[in-house]
């Protein structure tokens, strides 16, 4: 049973078992949207919290670009398994939306040409993106990341390093563990950066517990306080 998909045999959109027909269809793409409104409310506020919480392209690089793999010499390997992986992940979650896995399956065995090219193109498109762009699609060419940029303000939330008291081991490990291969010592504060909190993790395994230099910066707290 899906969740939520577009019913093109019936021409209706079922979301968690409800049917919504083209007169009613309304009341769930409102919702879609009022969560779209809230996302981008979010993202004024908080800074690129899509991109570091649910993005599947930032969860592959801080897969990928760990240290283990990082250092691997079987990396490029590995970089192909998962992107094929969740590209094909990816495809489903799309195509699931407007066929069930059944129905897609009985398509493509019959040799329904729209449903098999369609695939090919979202499959190859994620596998472009996942293996060939990796975080310079994130940095350039995502929308998401033009519509923080245009979005973000002195009120947003930003990854700030302070090291006033020059306690910094110079140990590189922030660096190391940025999935977007980032200076975060020196790039935290930038747009590029989605304040995955992955170099405070780091700094403060390197100076202990409650000794990061990395604080995430939010204008408002701080000027209630």
């Amino acid at each position: 049973m899906q969740l939520v998909c577009f019913d093109l045999e019936q021409e209706c959109l079922r979301v968690y078992g409800k049917n919504f027909g083209l007169a009613t269809m309304f009341y769930p793409l409102f919702l879609i949207v009022g969560l779209l409104l809230y996302v981008l409310y979010l993202s004024m506020k908080k800074g690129r919290i899509f991109c570091s919480h649910m993005c599947p392209m930032h969860l592959f690089l801080e897969t990928v670009n760990s240290p283990k793999n990082k250092a691997s010499e079987h990396r490029q390997i590995k970089v192909w398994i998962w992107a094929t992986a969740d590209s094909f992940l990816l495809m489903e979650v799309i195509l699931s939306f407007f066929q069930p896995l059944d129905r897609q399956f009985q398509l493509m065995i019959s040799g329904n040409l729209p449903l098999i090219g369609v695939s090919l193109a979202l499959f190859s498109g994620f596998m472009i993106l996942l293996v060939g762009y990796q975080e310079k699609f994130c940095k350039k060419s995502c929308p998401y990341a033009l519509m923080q940029m245009l979005l973000q303000s002195e009120k947003t939330r930003t990854m700030e390093f302070s090291n006033p008291e020059k306690t910094c081991t110079n140990c590189h490990r922030c660096d190391t563990l940025c999935p977007f291969i980032l200076r975060p010592r020196f790039e935290s504060n930038s747009v590029d950066c989605t304040n995955c909190n992955l170099c405070q993790e780091a700094c403060t395994e390197e100076l202990g517990s409650g000794n990061t230099l990395f604080h995430l910066l939010d204008p408002e707290t701080k000027s209630a306080d």
